[in-house]
């Protein structure tokens, strides 16, 4: 189920009419959920046939209906049927690869949100599809657990924040606000990575490094493609006047503020991640230069205390100072001053000061910070500056 959700790869089969509800054979079991509800009460009950639904929408003021899982097409189509959905929304709800969008259906909104999946190690997503009526919200989900919509739930169950004092549409907008805020925690992991990889990088790069920026930078797409569409989405539900009454847009309006606001530091953590690869390649080639160097160094001294060890190593019988007491010190330290005189005469020339990536090694050794302006400016950048971290989600509304 991971592998599906991961990526929106699913695609809906060609050739099939309009409005044709197809479900995927690998989806979960569908249950439901009723939340009913008013300012002073509270009822959360199982639904087990959807004939029992009516029933809540004319006791409660408002009522979500929780359906989890997408396995069983009949009850999801009697599902649809009790609220007169339409057969288009009903085939997107069953196609999990929508983008996000905010479509108006006559006196109903639906709503298509791609929401963060914390059930995987790596980031992936599930499609939250939500329908928005006048004292009801409908929502559909594929997968029964790791959602984020349980601050949702526990506000409804508690009476904290604004939910039970306002109509079902804030209801949707808080949906999709908890959606929206299950992004932040997500994106500080991998800013977090980031940094651990750019110290990393700079201190002594390896390999493995490529195959892990390339990992951050796949997640780094996928996080776009899910955001970047919600923009579009929030700006749609702020021209909703019919929905979303005139206060409640200015709550829309914030959301899509923080819509933005990700989406920014997301470019930031691209921009970084493949200037990351550029520094690990320069890295690379720095270190093999500097290991070029030395070696070039160390032969260079060798060659001239080679060419006197070879003159008076040849055996012929009569060499001037063979037979002198004073040789064998004298030939040494013309040695050792053909050593010291080149090593001089490199120190002279710069060619034995260190690289700039080993100053930086050495720097981040002893201070234990990064470079100042280097690849993505580390997390205060992507946290506008500031030294606090990235902060959470709303307080409870």
């Amino acid at each position: 189920m991971a592998s599906r959700r991961e990526g929106h790869r699913r695609l809906p089969k060609p050739g099939l009419p309009p409005g044709t509800l197809t479900v995927d054979p690998g989806a979960g079991a569908t249950t439901i959920r009723a939340f009913a509800f008013s300012q002073d009460s509270f009822e959360e009950l199982a639904i087990a046939d959807p004939s029992e639904i009516p029933p809540l929408l004319s006791r409660w003021t408002v009522v979500w209906i929780d359906v989890e899982g997408l396995g069983d097409a009949d009850l999801l189509r009697r599902v649809g049927e009790v609220f007169k959905f339409h057969p288009l929304a009903m085939e997107d709800v069953a196609d999990t690869s929508q983008r996000a969008k905010v479509e108006p259906y006559g006196e109903m909104t639906f709503i298509v949100a791609p929401m963060p999946h914390s059930a995987s190690d790596s980031f992936a997503t599930e499609q939250l599809s939500i329908f928005v009526g006048s004292n009801w919200v409908v929502t559909f989900q594929d997968a029964p657990r790791g959602d984020c919509l349980g601050i949702i739930r526990d506000r409804i169950r508690h009476g904290r924040g604004r939910v039970r004092t306002s109509p079902a549409p804030y209801l949707a907008y808080a949906l999709v606000d908890a959606v929206i805020d299950g992004y932040f925690p997500v994106v500080e992991q991998i800013g977090n990575r980031l940094d651990d990889l750019e110290r990393e990088v700079l201190e002594s790069p390896r390999h493995e490094h490529i195959a892990t920026l390339r990992s951050v930078k796949r997640e780094l797409t996928r996080l776009r493609r899910a955001i970047w569409p919600m923009r579009d989405a929030l700006t749609s539900m702020m021209t909703l006047d019919a929905v979303f009454s005139s206060e409640l847009r200015l709550y829309v309006r914030d959301a899509h503020d923080h819509v933005v606001r990700l989406m920014d530091i997301v470019e930031t953590d691209r921009s970084m991640a493949s200037d990351l690869v550029e520094i690990h390649l320069s890295a690379v080639s720095a270190r093999l230069g500097e290991v070029n160097k030395f070696l070039t160094v160390i032969a260079t001294i060798f060659l001239p205390l080679s060419w006197i060890a070879g003159v008076y190593g040849m055996n012929f019988r009569i060499m001037p100072e063979l037979e002198w007491r004073w040789g064998y010190p004298l030939t040494v330290l013309l040695m050792l001053a053909c050593a010291g005189g080149l090593l001089f005469y490199f120190h002279r020339k710069g060619w034995l000061a260190p690289s700039v990536f080993g100053t930086e090694r050495r720097r981040l050794r002893r201070f234990g910070t990064r470079p100042a302006g280097g690849a993505g400016s580390g997390a205060r950048a992507r946290n506008g500056g500031g030294a606090a971290p990235m902060p959470p989600a709303h307080p409870p509304r």
